[in-house]
């Protein structure tokens, strides 16, 4: 599988997601979700720390933040017609390239994902949006980091 050498940020790639739910029993996440990369930076050591955002079917509970992601936008990804919501309140942080990336094919009925882990890219406008809403969860404490293992 061809994984790019930098995380592609403002993309969506497949990815074994820990929800934050289920980091306290497990080290590992159960399913491979569509992730969608929010930010990247270097830490003191050189490596390539990414924050990531899982994507689900999964209805967003009383008191969560999530933003229902396009019709159109989960077709130009091959995502199935099952509305599915990208959630601002809770994230993955991780070294790139790490374990957890999985082939895109896996979730993507897209042609151009085979061999690659990403799916592709949210639309600039819409992928700010998305990171206005994850600012306004941090500005509101309502957020939870699920650091992963290498």
């Amino acid at each position: 599988m061809k994984i790019p050498s930098e995380p592609p940020i403002g993309h969506v790639i497949a990815y074994e997601y820990l929800w934050s739910s289920k980091a306290r029993y497990r080290a590992d996440g159960e399913k491979t979700y569509p992730t969608a990369l929010l930010l990247a930076k270097t830490d003191e050591f050189g490596a390539t720390l990414v924050y990531a955002l899982g994507i689900s079917h999964m209805v967003p509970p009383e008191g969560r933040r999530a933003l229902r992601v396009p019709a159109k936008l989960c077709r130009h990804l091959g995502l199935d017609d099952r509305p599915q919501w990208i959630y601002t309140d809770e994230l993955n942080l991780f070294v790139w390239p790490g374990p957890d990336l999985r082939p895109a094919q896996w979730i993507s009925r897209r042609p151009l994902v085979e061999n690659t882990c990403v799916l592709g890219a949210l639309p600039k406008d819409w992928f700010e949006e998305v990171k206005q809403h994850f600012a306004e969860s941090y500005r509101l404490r309502q957020l939870a980091l699920t650091k992963r293992d290498q």
